[in-house]
């Protein structure tokens, strides 16, 4: 069985046996990262829970890959503080559990000092956890720490407490070599979002270095902040398509990271800016995004921009996105979906969606949201069509959806709710 197959069916058990067991440190490195993504599966399955944490702890401080004691060590992150201080009291012979926040926090900053990467690396995570104010310091100095694996845990410790003192380490760490480093201090002063922590970022946006402003184009999608928006707008127009498509990936997680008091002015100035660009560098990108993407607040982004920026030239590859989208397994994207479509009328798209109704292989709610549309930008081939469909339809929620498309066309029908 492959990794991927174990990772999909969160196959514990044979997960930890790759870890211990396999000869190539790949695979174990990538087992590892896969036990740390599936934490949140972890309490459906039988395996106990301390086992896989006890296996994360062995190959974080014994493997003789440095690649797998830093997967190993990010795995234990993303299962608490009390795993990781599981580890760093193996590594200094000192249990955690019984010591007052501000003593381990402490002991942390001390250990950041230490000849060992690893138990360096496990302390700039720990630190990240606890949050005290008391160790900021510590983690500012260590920005500079000798290995790339270690600066690297502490930028992103640096953006987890929100350390505006570490603001002009991080920006400097923008300029290294090492690519992973870069893009966690891009993404700490993201997180950290004082005024001289956006100035930073926006100051690289249009760096010479593409690799660059790709980066700061990506953190700057976690701000959810209105001010944002313009600079992304902008990154639209880069030179390199890598950089364009990332810039309308961060518009589009800004959507979902914008605060609830800040989302409808953080909607309405990204549909501004977007109305402004040129909509070949924004409706592909979103149809990228609809087809590829696995993250459902990306995907409903997606589906509800895409009625309002594409334009007569990008309609038909924006309504193909759209119409595939409909059956969505998640409701609101399909909602999303079908009210795009609403706004995109023309190319043949009432034909479309009438074949579409009338297709008894298409699923069921594929169906029923394209009766939705019709009765938006339907005509007469409508009303005549769907007369025909309802007297001889099965289904009822097809038939009910075809009675409202009829009644809001001017047709026999009893209107119902939106999405019935």
């Amino acid at each position: 069985m492959t990794l991927f197959e174990l990772e999909r069916n969160a196959e514990f058990e044979k997960l930890v046996e790759h870890l211990e067991t396999s000869s190539n440190p790949k695979v174990r490195s990538r087992t590892a990262e896969i036990l740390g993504s599936l934490e949140s599966e972890e309490a459906d399955s039988r395996f106990p829970r301390q086992d896989i944490v006890d296996a994360l702890v062995a190959a974080a401080n014994d493997d003789e890959s440095q690649a797998v004691r830093a997967a190993a060590i990010d795995a234990l992150d993303q299962y608490g503080q009390e795993a990781l201080e599981q580890l760093i009291g193996e590594i200094i012979g000192q249990k955690l559990d019984d010591v007052a926040e501000w003593k381990k926090a402490q002991a942390l900053a001390q250990s950041l000092n230490d000849d060992r990467p690893e138990l360096r690396m496990a302390a700039a995570t720990g630190l990240g956890r606890i949050g005290e104010d008391n160790v900021v310091g510590p983690l500012v100095n260590q920005l500079n720490d000798p290995s790339a694996s270690v600066r690297k845990r502490v930028a992103r410790a640096c953006g987890r407490i929100g350390a505006a003192e570490s603001v002009p380490g991080l920006s400097q760490l923008l300029h290294e070599d090492q690519y992973d480093v870069r893009v966690e201090a891009a993404y700490a002063l993201a997180d950290i979002g004082t005024d001289n922590a956006i100035r930073e970022l926006s100051s690289v946006t249009d760096a010479e270095d593409e690799t660059l402003r790709r980066i700061a184009v990506d953190a700057l999608g976690r701000l959810g902040s209105v001010e944002a928006v313009a600079l992304l707008a902008e990154a639209l127009r880069d030179d390199s398509e890598t950089v364009r498509r990332t810039a309308m990936f961060s518009l589009v997680q800004l959507l979902s990271e914008a605060p609830a008091d800040a989302s409808h002015q953080v909607r309405e100035k990204i549909v501004g800016e977007l109305e402004q660009a040129n909509a070949s560098e924004s409706v592909q990108p979103l149809v990228d995004i609809l087809e590829q993407s696995t993250e459902t607040a990306q995907r409903r982004n997606a589906a509800w921009l895409l009625g309002r920026v594409a334009d007569t030239e990008h309609r038909s590859e924006a309504q193909d996105a759209l119409i595939e989208t409909l059956g969505d397994e998640d409701t609101m994207t399909s909602k999303f979906a079908a009210t795009s479509l609403s706004m995109l009328d023309g190319n043949g798209l009432e034909k479309r969606l009438l074949d579409l109704v009338e297709n008894g292989h298409v699923d069921v709610e594929t169906r029923v949201k394209a009766l939705f549309v019709l009765g938006k930008v339907g005509g007469d081939p409508s009303r005549k069509r769907l007369s025909g469909f309802v007297d001889r339809v099965e289904n009822d929620r097809l038939r009910k959806r075809g009675f409202s498309a009829l009644s809001k066309l001017g047709g026999v029908g009893a209107p119902t709710g939106d999405f019935a």
